[in-house]
């Protein structure tokens, strides 16, 4: 025979497929801010990025990559599309419709196309490009998938839907 509070539990088993969509929709939000923190955080931190070159440095006046106006930063946001999706990212491109942050994910560098406004630009700041010169290497200075992997790393999912989970049967 067992023993137990039957009522309150014939009432979780009432209550059980909306609670735990609800407590799991909960878990899935709080899931996703957790990860845009962790990719503010990676901007921020500058954290395994290649360093800026001296001329980037001087002209923006600061050797952090990836904040100078605060614009790729204050763009990662989350946004809950349904109950069971949340997105996660950078909402941002620039005026010529890159995506900045595709840009800098690429883990090995991209090369960009010297136009003649460029070369003049960078010549009268200093830099004197060869004119067999025909790309610049920019290197990648990845900040999602390094977030990314702290998520996975520190089991963030697995504690929130364990706790929704923990809760639904609680009641």
């Amino acid at each position: 025979m067992k023993y137990g509070d039957w009522k309150k539990f014939e009432r979780v088993l009432a209550r059980f497929e909306t609670n735990l969509k609800s407590n799991c929709t909960v878990a899935l939000t709080r899931a996703g801010i957790e990860m845009e923190g962790l990719i503010k955080g990676r901007i921020l931190s500058g954290k395994g990025m290649a360093p800026l070159h001296p001329l980037t440095i001087a002209l923006k006046g600061s050797s952090k990559p990836l904040i100078d106006d605060a614009d790729l930063l204050n763009s990662v946001g989350c946004r809950y599309v349904t109950s069971d999706t949340v997105f996660v990212g950078v909402h941002r491109k620039a005026a010529d419709g890159t995506d900045i942050a595709a840009l800098h994910e690429r883990e090995k560098g991209t090369q960009v196309r010297v136009t003649p406004r460029m070369r003049a630009f960078l010549h009268s700041k200093g830099l004197h490009l060869k004119a067999s010169t025909q790309a610049l290497f920019i290197p990648g200075r990845p900040f999602v998938k390094p977030a990314y992997k702290d998520f996975e790393g520190k089991g963030i999912a697995k504690k929130l839907f364990g706790q929704a989970i923990e809760n639904t049967l609680i009641g």
